[in-house]
């Protein structure tokens, strides 16, 4: 049975004789600390004259601290803001009297939880001291006044690490120890003071209560402490992980605590996170405006993202009966049929797991990691950042819309976290762990997921499971992925064209090595994107076929060049000249690409194309389209221009007049993206819209 706080027992102690027998840490939930802060002056100053009374003959008394204990670890439930100003002072009359080296060990046991930054400030201030004969010199008016001479000294140590300046618990700290320079700095012989041991020889004490049997939780915390604050989303989540860790002896058998999850998650990992924190800017009703730091959404977004990566590369979810069987029964309504497999219920479950993650990352629980295989598969994705620069890592290729930053930049930012371009970061994180990085191996495997990417549909979870599956398999070859090409067979159907065509380009280079730029700079066209078939086409290099012609490097730079000066951007409008060039391939009736019948004009309405992506329709065909093009690419790399092309073009005596005019009459189809043509032949009817409906619409052409 619980007991109320009546029933509680209470020890009359001092700080140092708190801390002999346990440590003490502000837990998480805790607000930052307060006494410190720029605006407390008077309640700061009201403190520190009692603080300083009690040391000249007047004791004082600082009322309940109360919290739990576990395993000699006391979290204060109340007193965290006394508690620290008592720590703070303790540290500078240790310090000022020389007594640090010898205390040191006992003052380490005060640490906070709130954040990385306050715990490592603590415990470096303890660690290493401060000489006050060599304090930073004041020079008033500028930035060292005898108000912040013992701060400033601190912030230009060695050991102080910049970005702590962000952290509002070490900025009031801060302005603490320049409150208690100002109050303690003529002191001397203060420290037995504060150390008594007697009850009755400690000037300073308080009223402490043990509470037993009051779990920590957050709804303790702001029914009894109403300054508390409530954990975020994150917080919730990591309390809970690390108890799904434990319940599970993930990590029994590690005997470093400093390689347990608990512990880089709030030291090594945070660190890495911090450089990418959150600047968040609030106006309180008095105008004010309060800077905070966060980092919870980019370990949310990253851990969210390894295990929707996860979900996809092992097929794995936490067995849920009932879950289990709504599935099954959604799925039995929905194929109206019985015959539904473990195997499909299953998989159902994971992709709708794998969509709720996607829209929302804050929905992540423990059991997003079933098993020992997934927890150990975040711990190394996390430390494969952590350890190396790879934060920082761009592949040196272009990546088109898949990245704005850096690939893992924008996943923890959730700003590029589309399906695609988490298939690309995940391609880039099992490399990682996969491989010894090396630049031209990494650019070479990121270039061929980017292109399978591209020319592939991966919009859902399915797709994205379908292209994890095959990235997976790749992966076998990511430190020489153009060998692996060539030399395994690809078991995975996701792409299945496109991967066809990377095994041929991996071929191609493997056989002829020189021929690895003509390829990639086809590859990053905008013409192109990736998939060159046509331009290996235009060469008589049949994907479908590849050993019926020989690769030609020389026909390839052609093509190549002929794309780079007519195609660099795909929105760009064609060209009159284009289009004129175009009408003299085959029979001249290239607009055959799309028609219909306009019964404003009774006659055929055809399209005359209207910009360079346009011609999407002619590259990814295989029909009559495909040869269309490749005649004119072909013509191009003798003729050069479009404008040759069509001068010495022989008009058939056969041709309507129309026809011959558009093509030798420079700016009649300027413009102009469809053509009208009766069924006698006699005329056609050019037109800059879809639906033209009257004849000032329209030009006439006889």
């Amino acid at each position: 049975m619980i007991k109320t706080m009546s029933e509680y027992k209470f020890e009359k102690l001092s700080f140092w004789q708190l801390l002999e027998n346990r440590s003490v840490e502000i837990p998480i939930i805790q607000r930052d600390y307060a006494q410190g802060r720029a605006k407390k002056e008077k309640v700061r100053n009201d403190f520190l004259d009692a603080l300083k009374n009690a040391l000249t003959g007047d004791p004082v008394e600082l009322d309940f601290v109360y919290g739990s204990e576990v395993n000699n670890f006391l979290q204060p439930l109340d007193g965290q803001q006394r508690l620290t100003t008592l720590f703070l002072l303790h540290w500078f009359i240790a310090n000022k009297e020389g007594k640090l080296d010898e205390v040191k060990e006992r003052l380490l046991k005060f640490t906070y939880e709130t954040r990385t930054s306050s715990r490592e400030f603590c415990q470096e201030l303890v660690s290493k001291s401060i000489a006050y004969e060599n304090l930073l010199p004041i020079n008033e008016g500028k930035e060292i006044t005898t108000e912040n001479q013992l701060s400033e000294t601190i912030k230009n140590a060695s050991w102080f690490v910049i970005s702590w300046k962000n952290d509002p618990t070490i900025s009031a700290m801060l302005i603490m120890l320049d409150a208690i320079q100002a109050k303690f700095k003529e002191s001397s012989d203060w420290w037995q003071k504060l150390t008594e041991t007697e009850e009755d020889e400690c000037p300073i004490t308080f009223l402490y209560i043990k509470l037993e049997n009051f779990g920590l939780s957050d709804d303790l915390y702001i029914k009894m402490n109403a300054r508390g604050k409530a954990l975020t989303p994150f917080e919730n989540f990591k309390s809970r992980f690390e108890k799904h860790i434990k319940e599970n002896g993930w990590e029994k058998e590690i005997t470093n605590p400093q390689e347990t999850f608990a512990h880089k998650i709030d030291t090594v990992w945070t660190d890495l996170f911090w450089k990418y924190k959150e600047k968040i800017e609030r106006i309180d009703d008095n105008g004010e405006v309060s800077i905070e730091y966060k980092i919870d959404d980019r370990l949310t977004n990253f851990i969210t993202g390894i295990a929707i990566n996860y979900y996809a590369q092992r097929l794995e979810i936490q067995p849920d009966k009932d879950d289990e069987e709504k599935t099954r029964k959604e799925l039995e309504q929905k194929s109206r049929t019985k015959n539904i497999t473990e195997n499909a219920v299953k998989r159902e479950r994971i992709e709708r797991r794998m969509i709720t993650l996607f829209n929302n990352p804050d929905e992540i629980i423990p059991s997003d990691f079933p098993t020992k295989e997934s927890f150990e598969y975040l711990v190394q994705c996390i430390d494969i950042y952590t350890k190396s620069s790879y934060t920082e890592l761009k592949p040196d290729i272009d990546l088109w819309k898949y990245c704005e930053e850096t690939l893992f930049k924008d996943i923890i930012q959730n700003k590029k976290a589309e399906w695609q371009n988490r298939a690309i970061f995940y391609a880039q994180t099992i490399y990682l762990l996969n491989a010894d990085f090396d630049e031209r191996s990494f650019n070479d495997w990121i270039r061929v997921v980017r292109n399978i990417v591209e020319n592939s549909t991966i919009d859902s979870s399915a797709t994205f499971v379908s292209a994890v599956n095959l990235i997976h398999e790749l992966s076998n070859g990511c430190s020489n992925i153009h060998e692996y090409l060539s030399t395994n067979t690809v078991n995975a159907g996701h792409a299945e064209y496109q991967v066809k065509e990377e095994i041929e380009k991996a071929k191609i280079i493997i056989e002829n090595p020189d021929a690895k730029q003509v390829i990639h700079d086809t590859e990053d066209t905008s013409f192109c994107k990736g998939k060159i078939d046509f331009a290996l086409y235009c060469t008589d290099y049949d994907v479908e076929n590849p050993n019926s012609t020989a690769f030609n490097k020389g026909k390839s730079e052609k093509i190549l060049l002929i794309i780079t000066d007519n195609f660099v951007d795909m929105e760009t409008k064609l060209s009159d000249d284009f289009k004129r060039a175009f009408l003299t391939i085959g029979s001249n009736d290239y607009y055959e690409v799309w028609g219909t019948w306009s019964w404003s004009f009774d006659s055929h309405k055809r399209w005359l194309l209207g910009k360079n992506n346009d011609l999407k329709e002619f590259l990814l065909s295989k029909d009559w389209k495909r040869d269309y093009l490749k005649e004119l690419f072909t013509q191009l790399v003798d003729k050069n221009t479009f404008k040759q092309i069509i001068d010495d073009y022989i008009v058939p005596s056969n041709m309507p007049n129309w026809k011959q005019r558009l093509i030798k009459e420079e700016n009649l189809l300027n413009s102009a993206t469809f053509i009208l043509i009766p069924n006698d032949n006699s005329y056609c009817k050019l037109a800059w819209q879809q639906r033209p409906s009257r004849e000032d619409q329209v030009n006439k052409i006889k």
